[in-house]
C-alpha cells in the first residue's frame, strides 16, 4: 500500500537495514490468522522480534510417525525457530470468537476446514470431560482457552521441542486475547485459568512464572 512508502519507511528504514543480514527474533509467536489478532500489537514488538506462525484456530498438529499424515508446515517452522535461530520463548496465542473453534464446536466443520481441525478433537473431549477454565465466557471462548493449552501440550509431541523445555533452553506460554476487552491473559498454574497479563506480575513488578509443561497442560 501507498501509506507505508508516504507514512513508515522512512520511520523503519534504519531498522531493517540493520535487520538486512539476519534476524534474531525473541519469541515464536504462534497465533490464528483472525485479521483481528495482531502479534506485534499485543506483543510490542519492533520488527524482527517476532517469528510468527498463523493458521486457522492457532493450531498445532501433533507430531504423528507417519510424514504422510503429518502437517509440516507448522513443524517446520518451530523446528526453524527453535533449532536454527535459536528461540528460546514460544507463545501459543488464542482469541475469543474465533470462527475455526466455532467450526469444530459444531461437529460438523464445512469440508475445507474438516481435516484441518481434525487435530483439535482432543480439546473438545478435554473441555467437555473436566469443564471450562472459565465458565464465565461463553462455550466458544471456553473451547478456545481449552485448545489453546492444547497445542501447548501437541508442541511437546516433538521430540526437539520436549527435549529442550527439558533441558531449560525453551519456555512454554498460553495467551489468550479477549476480543471485547481488547485484554491481553495469560494462563496462570497458580489459577489454573487465563488472567490479565499484568496479574502476572508480583507487588515487585517481577513476572511470575506463566511457562506450562505438558502434563500441566493435560
Amino acid at each position: 500500500m501507498k501509506r507505508y512508502e508516504a507514512t513508515k519507511r522512512r520511520r523503519y528504514s534504519s531498522r531493517f537495514a540493520a535487520l538486512a543480514s539476519g534476524q534474531e527474533p525473541l519469541a515464536l509467536f504462534i497465533t490464528c490468522s483472525d485479521s483481528r489478532i495482531v502479534p506485534s500489537l499485543l506483543a510490542l514488538s519492533d520488527p524482527g522480534q517476532l517469528f510468527v506462525v498463523r493458521n486457522v484456530a492457532n493450531l498445532v498438529p501433533p507430531h504423528v510417525p507417519d510424514a504422510e499424515a503429518s502437517d509440516v508446515s507448522v513443524s517446520s517452522a518451530v523446528w526453524y525457530a527453535l533449532e536454527v535461530l535459536k528461540i528460546r520463548e514460544v507463545i501459543v496465542c488464542g482469541h475469543s470468537g474465533c470462527g475455526g473453534v466455532q467450526a469444530l464446536l459444531s461437529g460438523n466443520p464445512p469440508a475445507p476446514l474438516k481435516r484441518w481441525l481434525a487435530p483439535a478433537a482432543s480439546a473438545v473431549d478435554a473441555w467437555r470431560e473436566r469443564g471450562p477454565l472459565d465458565p464465565s465466557y461463553a462455550d466458544n471462548d471456553q473451547l478456545s482457552q481449552v485448545s489453546t493449552l492444547t497445542q501447548v501440550r501437541n508442541l511437546e509431541t516433538y521430540d526437539h521441542v520436549r527435549a529442550r523445555v527439558e533441558a531449560g533452553e525453551v519456555r512454554l506460554h498460553a495467551w489468550w486475547f479477549d476480543i471485547p476487552s481488547a485484554r491481553l491473559l495469560a494462563y496462570s498454574k497458580e489459577s489454573n485459568r487465563y488472567v490479565p497479563i499484568l496479574e502476572t506480575e508480583d507487588e515487585r513488578g517481577s513476572r511470575r512464572d506463566t511457562t506450562i509443561s505438558t502434563a500441566e497442560a493435560e
